[in-house]
């Protein structure tokens, strides 16, 4: 799973890493700022990386800031009502399940971030252990993305449309497997672009990377 991450690093990194892979458009030209936050948690707003044109992500890409618990376009009632915990979209069943199979083919988006935290039971055989919170992050790299997918429903006590999106997770990589039995996809800036394509190798880029390409340590 992943339910708290932080991004701590101005706009103008991302601007850098998709340089090559697909020009970011801002509103007057001008590159936003945007406020560190060490955690968002689910219901939070935060950025999310997404094309202008899903058909054509290289075309240009636009930096927004959704909600984070992905509420289907087909739901209609009220925000509260809507139960399933679409924080994290499994990565086995993304292009399946009803919340988000039509995202996966249409709404595909990427959340970058600076790191992620994720909570280690310190005697992994006991349900009633105590655990510890880690902070984890991408070694090498100032930020990373997170594969996600993103959607647009009319809750029915939403002054309007509301946009929201969820994070891909899979089985975990050797750097995670101590630590949780699930992670987020992470990608770098060229797979990120890869994700955002609708006829590129969509599910084939949801898995964990490689040993060492992740450092824990606890967060005190």
């Amino acid at each position: 799973m992943c339910n708290a991450f932080g991004y701590t690093q101005p706009v103008a990194r991302l601007v850098a890493d998709f340089e090559s892979l697909a020009p970011f458009v801002f509103e007057g030209g001008r590159i936003p700022n945007l406020e560190p936050r060490d955690m968002f948690r689910p219901t939070n707003h935060a950025p999310v990386i997404r094309p202008l044109d899903p058909a054509r992500p290289a075309a240009g890409v636009e930096l927004v800031e959704l909600r984070w618990w992905l509420i289907p376009f087909f739901h209609k009632g009220a925000v509260k009502d809507w139960k399933a915990m679409c924080t994290n979209a499994r990565s086995e069943t993304i292009d399946t399940t009803p919340a988000f199979r039509e995202p996966y083919k249409r709404r595909r988006c990427v959340v970058p971030a600076t790191h992620f935290f994720e909570w280690k039971k310190l005697e992994p055989d006991n349900p009633k252990t105590a655990k510890q919170k880690m902070r984890i992050t991408a070694a090498g790299r100032e930020a990373f993305y997170f594969a996600g997918l993103w959607d647009r429903a009319s809750p029915a006590d939403a002054e309007g449309p509301m946009e929201t999106f969820t994070i891909a997770t899979c089985a975990p990589g050797p750097d995670m497997a101590e630590i949780h039995n699930r992670q987020p996809v992470i990608l770098d800036a060229a797979r990120a672009a890869q994700w955002l394509a609708l006829d590129g190798p969509g599910k084939a880029l949801l898995h964990a990377g490689p040993a060492g390409e992740l450092v824990a340590v606890p967060d005190v």
